[in-house]
């Protein structure tokens, strides 16, 4: 019985902590969006930069991400943007999304 009881509190506790984690990762994402879409728009125009905005979120890393949202628009965090965009996996994303 007791054995049960801790592997049930075990399993609640990480539940916990991956709804934590998903939170934060939302919250990051968000906080990386709000500085990412302003560094795109000032050289894409119109649509095309909401596009590009999401393609850069979905293929930065999660410490990238952090950055992004704690930082702000620095000087290294356009760099940063610049970098992620360069990517294989953006430009596909960014191609696919804008044909």
């Amino acid at each position: 019985m007791k054995l049960i009881l801790v592997l049930t509190a075990a399993a609640l506790t990480l539940s916990a902590c991956d709804v934590v984690q998903v939170v934060a990762l939302d919250t990051g994402r968000d906080a990386a969006k709000a500085v990412v879409g302003p560094i795109v728009a000032d050289t894409i125009p119109g649509t095309a930069a909401s596009v590009l905005t999401d393609c850069i979120i979905d293929n930065a890393s999660g410490a990238e991400i952090i950055a992004l949202g704690v930082q702000g628009a620095t000087p290294e965090n356009i760099t940063l943007v610049s970098d992620i965009l360069a990517r294989p996996e953006t430009v596909t994303c960014a191609t696919n999304a804008l044909t």
